[in-house]
């Protein structure tokens, strides 16, 4: 306890009294009747959170005020019990237990020599799991945690330090609790807790907020730095190798980092503001740490704001589709289009999906969008001459509750559309996360007539072990082995090798993102059955379709 035993002899006048026995299980500090501090040991240091500064407190007053885990109605009530107890008539003891200090209790009693004690304890309510500690793992709860945070950030101006809040989220439990067991999963929980707490000082306290999210709070903290520097070790810290019941097991940190009070003044605040920090890394990853910085509150707030603005917009069904022509091979007949989405958003005008539809995907929106994107790109397309098909991709969640066949059933009665002009594209993203249901459901739409499509082939890691379970209609090479040709020799390789595969399991080809004559040549000349790009056309909305049509329908692939 940087250099205090567990019975410190204090320099203040008046107090002799020698701490009891019982000081290795619980606090204690003495005072006189003059409320000036005597004897500390370090149990109570540590209870009570108190810094080096505050340990050379000579008045019980300035002692308690400086506790990060005692806030002022605590710290008045202390006072006034300590002061009572002084009294002649006082009782021997006085037990009290404070709102304002969650998870302590304290006990106020007569010593010899005109002195009074006052005892911490802790223990007790950390093997009941009482409020203000977690059973698991001993340390401070989220409750008792909010708490010490508004006290710090509470304080008087003249004894108002910087405090710092340290989010730290440990990605790895989870899969540890599914692969070897809830029992190592809660080792590791404890063993964590241990690493973070034997890194801290004494005056900083260690909580487990939830699950596998822990936080730090940090004390006394003059600038960013102190608070980097300890993001640093503990990233260090918790993603070192665990030994736990004879399986070695490896986490990955991700630490969030906001310091008072130029990130935040309030609890609330630094909190929100450290778990902004800590969501900047990334799930997938090495780890690591962030400091919160306002560019990071910047993007949230406009992040926000689309969110808010795209449940108006789906609610509204606001939204366009916009048409990419798709070409046959070798002869650069129009078979097609390929619908996409667009938002044209009311202030930022029109928007691409890969601007809106992450967000969509986090609300739990994209079923809904994508119902009205089959339903809206049916009714179009039945309206063009035949045989001109319309492609659609669909999303993990309209495979989630088995109702996509239903859904396409009813768009294509609905519209008219013969289920022969409809493609759907599916990614194997698509395949991999609803697995068995989503072959089942593909399956009953292709006998219904329904074309299929993998897209963006060759991207995945497992799209050779879609093509064995699944009989695919098309396989469409995705746009970044296409923008490497002609020079390109492992993707011009890679180009010849699907086209290869798709004439040998009789599965159509095409390739996206075609934007230049020598890349069609090539493609032409490997025999990709079809293809679509900015070379034959951007997308466009529904009302140029019939002059795209009438253009490309005279169109043909130069020799």
């Amino acid at each position: 306890m940087d250099g205090m035993a567990d019975a410190e002899i204090g320099r203040t006048q008046g107090v002799v009294a020698a701490l009891p026995a019982s000081s290795t299980t619980e606090g204690l500090l003495s005072f006189d009747a003059d409320l000036h501090v005597g004897l500390v040991n370090g149990r109570a240091v540590a209870l009570l959170g108190l810094s080096r500064t505050a340990r050379q407190a000579r008045g019980l007053h300035d002692m308690l005020e400086a506790s990060p885990r005692l806030d002022r109605d605590a710290v008045a009530s202390l006072l006034a019990a300590c002061l009572a107890a002084t009294l002649p008539d006082a009782e021997e003891e006085a037990a009290l237990r404070l709102p304002g200090a969650p998870g302590l209790h304290f006990a106020i009693r007569r010593a010899s020599g005109g002195s009074w004690t006052i005892a911490v304890f802790a223990e007790t309510l950390l093997a009941s799991g009482a409020a203000g500690f977690d059973p698991l793992t001993g340390l401070a709860d989220r409750a008792m945690f909010e708490a010490r945070l508004a006290a710090a950030l509470d304080r008087p101006p003249r004894r108002r330090t910087g405090s710092a809040v340290l989010l730290c989220d440990i990605e790895g439990i989870r899969a540890v609790n599914q692969v070897l067991g809830h029992a190592i999963g809660e080792d590791l929980l404890r063993a964590a807790a241990r690493r973070l707490q034997a890194a801290v000082r004494d005056a900083d306290l260690v909580a487990r907020m939830a699950g596998e999210e822990f936080a730090v709070l940090q004390s006394d903290v003059e600038d960013g730095e102190r608070a980097a520097a300890l993001g640093g070790r503990l990233v260090e810290l918790l993603g070192r190798p665990y030994l736990i019941g004879g399986e070695v097991v490896i986490v990955t940190p991700r630490i969030g980092v906001a310091v008072s009070p130029n990130d935040g003044a309030s609890a609330g605040e630094l909190l929100r503001r450290a778990a902004m920090a800590r969501n900047e890394i990334g799930v997938e990853g090495t780890g690591g740490f962030r400091r919160f910085s306002l560019e990071m509150d910047r993007r949230w707030q406009e992040q926000r704001a689309l969110e808010i603005a795209l449940r108006e917009a789906v609610a509204a069904c606001a939204f366009e589709l916009h048409y990419q022509p798709q070409l046959a091979l070798p002869e650069g007949r129009l078979t097609g289009f390929e619908a996409l989405i667009r938002w044209r958003h009311p202030e930022r005008g029109l928007l691409a999906p890969d601007v809106f539809l992450p967000a969509a995907e986090r609300l739990g929106l994209m079923r809904r969008i994508g119902t009205w994107v089959l339903q809206e790109a049916c009714r179009m397309a039945a309206k063009w001459p035949a045989p001109l098909t319309v492609a659609v991709n669909i999303a993990p969640a309209q495979f989630e509750d088995g109702g996509l066949p239903a859904a396409v059933a009813e768009a294509l009665a609905a519209s008219g559309l013969p289920p022969s002009r409809l493609e759907l594209e599916v990614s194997e993203t698509v395949l991999l996360a609803s697995a068995e249901s989503a072959l089942h459901q593909l399956l009953d739409l292709r006998q219904s007539g329904v074309r299929i499509a993998m897209d963006d082939f060759g991207t995945g890691h497992s799209s050779l072990t879609q093509l064995r379970v699944f009989p695919f209609d098309r396989l469409k090479i995705d746009r970044s082995f296409i923008q490497d040709l002609p020079a390109g020799g492992d993707a011009a390789a890679i180009v010849r090798a699907v086209a290869g595969l798709g004439r040998s399991l009789g599965i159509a080809v095409t390739a996206e993102g075609v934007e230049t004559m020598e890349q069609l040549r090539q493609l032409c000349a490997e025999g990709c059955d079809a293809a679509q790009g900015f070379y034959f056309g951007r997308p466009v909305p529904i009302a140029l379709v019939p002059d795209m049509i009438g253009r490309l329908g005279q169109a043909a692939v130069p020799a």
